[in-house]
């Protein structure tokens, strides 16, 4: 028999164990607490109790109620889940409890549908990295100044006859900092996203294809008011941002899976058109990276797609389902295809059409949907030569999305029902700090020129066949970025794109010694960590230019997440309808 003094120590020792217990435990509730999701748009709702004794259950309510339907999972011995997938809410707070193994809350709000619709077709063009010092470089590029006044000679497309105008910050779900991965989710789902996911909350599985979904803004059209969706990049196909909008995943590196849900997911685009057919062949063809033997340029076509693969055959196309891949993998940059047109460089993909040739024939496409679109275009490029500093790649990528922005805007105006957006998913660190005297030779120090010494660029003296500036001026830009790895700089463009770093055998990079033997080079000494072999996104903010109905929604400070509750409220979005039913 235990005496007084005994029991009460037990009783403490139990104590002090289950307070260690429930101390331990932890409660994970998705969509997660502070979520704002519009009024019937879908998601998984997904709870994992962690740290519990083996065999513990938990109990989940929603607004007091039992949840029905749950799948109860456990993925380790002291861990419980429950999931119901394709949950959605009325408009107002909604809270989820759990109790029991252990306890935890989280409050989201359904925002109400939208009550009229201001456009009936959206264009959104997304520059990828396309930050406000971007599309500053590519202003000074395209238009510079009257050297007798020192008036501006003019702006960008995208930068005039504005209706509306937005800064717009970002960040993930897990960081302040971004990928293109969870940017683009963020516009397309209105929920922040972990860094490397598309369209999709965190889990506690290996498997990257099971975790909880948010319905995206193109998945809502099809499915409440059965529209045109389109997608488009310079990109290769199953990139970040065009997935965003139409596919779900852990990891935006399942380039298979992707391509797959194109086809056979919830989004189902009448028009994809970018790059990247790798994701789209058989594994027996040479050049594919899948591994299987899925040839989605067969079977789409028996889906009823036209096919088309350059870009004389894209302008001829005159159908509601259009389907191109014109590059192996990304679209050569637009001064590989048009000045530079080394036939080294191009390989077997000379007739890749402009982005604008892609812009206007998804709109011919989805104009035949009389329910109104969906039109996402990527300037994919942007991004994929700022990364590796070359920045005279990016920017001239920059001049041809501007140009299929202008194309958009003409179409506005004879299509008033249209909203034209044009924004970034994240930025770059670059800069435009000083002017350049090419005439002095490349990576000349003393070429570069500070205040009134910098006086005007002078690309705009001559232009190409497409009335862009060209890369060779007397007198140009030094531009520069941030966060950079070590490597060799020229301040001029090569002909012949070069990786800024090699690998340097013990898991670094180095400056290439191609770049660095080059005349003029200069080494520079990086900043970022040793095994960064390229630039990195910035946490700058982006531009958000908006044209047309509904345009009044995009002003002042915006987050990421801002924009798919303003495209849904511009286009009359009520998510609780279903147009298939």
């Amino acid at each position: 028999m235990k005496t007084p003094s005994l029991v009460k120590a037990s009783l403490l020792l139990g104590t002090l164990l289950a307070l260690s217990s429930a101390a331990a435990a932890e409660v994970k509730i998705y969509p997660y607490s502070g979520a704002h999701v519009l009024a019937g748009q879908k998601f998984d709702l997904r709870v994992e109790v962690s740290g519990v004794a083996a065999g513990a259950e938990a109990s989940v309510m929603l607004d007091g109620k039992p949840v029905a339907g749950l799948i109860k999972t456990n993925s380790a011995a002291d861990t419980v889940e429950y999931t119901l997938r394709g949950v959605s809410l009325l408009a107002g707070s909604h809270t989820v409890t759990v109790t029991g193994a252990a306890t935890g809350q989280a409050t989201m709000i359904a925002e109400a549908p939208a009550t009229v619709a201001q456009a009936k077709k959206v264009i959104l063009f997304i520059g990828d990295g396309m930050g406000w010092n971007t599309v500053r470089a590519a202003e000074l590029v395209a238009h510079g100044y009257n050297p007798d006044n020192g008036m501006p000679l003019g702006r960008l497309e995208m930068e005039t006859g504005l209706s509306g105008l937005a800064t717009v910050t970002n960040s993930s779900y897990d960081s302040f900092l971004t990928d293109s991965a969870n940017t683009a989710s963020s516009i397309a789902t209105g929920q922040k996203v972990l860094v490397n996911a598309l369209s999709v909350y965190p889990d506690n599985t290996k498997d990257s294809l099971d975790n909880p979904r948010i319905e995206t803004i193109a998945e809502i059209l099809k499915r409440s008011k059965n529209m045109g969706i389109g997608l488009v990049s310079t990109a290769f196909g199953t990139d970040a941002t065009p997935a965003a909008f139409a596919a779900h995943t852990r990891l935006r590196g399942d380039y298979s899976a992707v391509a797959d849900q194109y086809f056979k997911g919830s989004a189902k685009p009448d028009v994809l058109l970018f790059g990247g057919s790798n994701d789209f062949i058989s594994q027996t063809v040479p050049g594919s990276r899948r591994k299987d033997a899925t040839n989605w340029i067969d079977d789409s076509q028996k889906m009823g797609f036209t096919f088309v693969s350059s870009r004389a055959e894209l302008m001829k196309a005159n159908t509601t389902k259009l389907f191109g891949l014109f590059n192996l993998s990304n679209f050569n940059s637009y001064l590989d295809r048009v000045q530079f047109k080394d036939p080294s460089v191009l390989g077997d993909f000379k007739d890749q059409p402009y982005l604008w040739d892609m812009t206007q024939k998804a709109v011919e496409t989805l104009d035949k949907n009389p329910n109104g679109f969906f039109l996402m275009v990527e300037g994919g490029m942007i991004d994929k030569f700022e990364h590796p500093l070359d920045w005279q790649r990016g920017v001239w990528d920059v001049l041809e999305m501007d140009k299929a922005v202008a194309w958009a805007k003409d179409y506005q105006k004879t299509h008033p029902d249209t909203l034209v957006l044009v924004t970034a998913d994240h930025a770059h660190s670059i800069s435009t700090y000083a002017g350049y005297d090419h005439t002095k030779g490349p990576g000349n120090r003393d070429a570069v020129l500070v205040y009134q010494d910098g006086k005007f660029p002078t690309y705009s003296d001559k232009k190409d066949v497409n009335g862009i500036p060209m890369v060779t001026p007397t007198r140009g830009l030094a531009v520069g970025f941030a966060g950079v790895p070590d490597y060799c700089e020229t301040f001029t463009a090569r002909p012949i794109y070069k990786d800024p770093t090699i690998s340097d055998g013990s898991g670094g990079y180095a400056p290439n010694p191609d770049i660095c033997k080059e005349e003029g080079a200069y080494f520079r000494t990086g900043n970022l960590p040793r095994n960064t072999n390229q630039g990195v996104h910035s946490a700058d903010p982006v531009p958000l230019f908006s044209f047309g109905p509904g345009a009044q929604n995009f002003v002042g400070m915006m987050d990421q997440t801002d924009i798919f509750f303003a495209i849904a409220k511009a286009m009359g979005v009520d998510a609780t309808k279903d147009a298939g039913k």
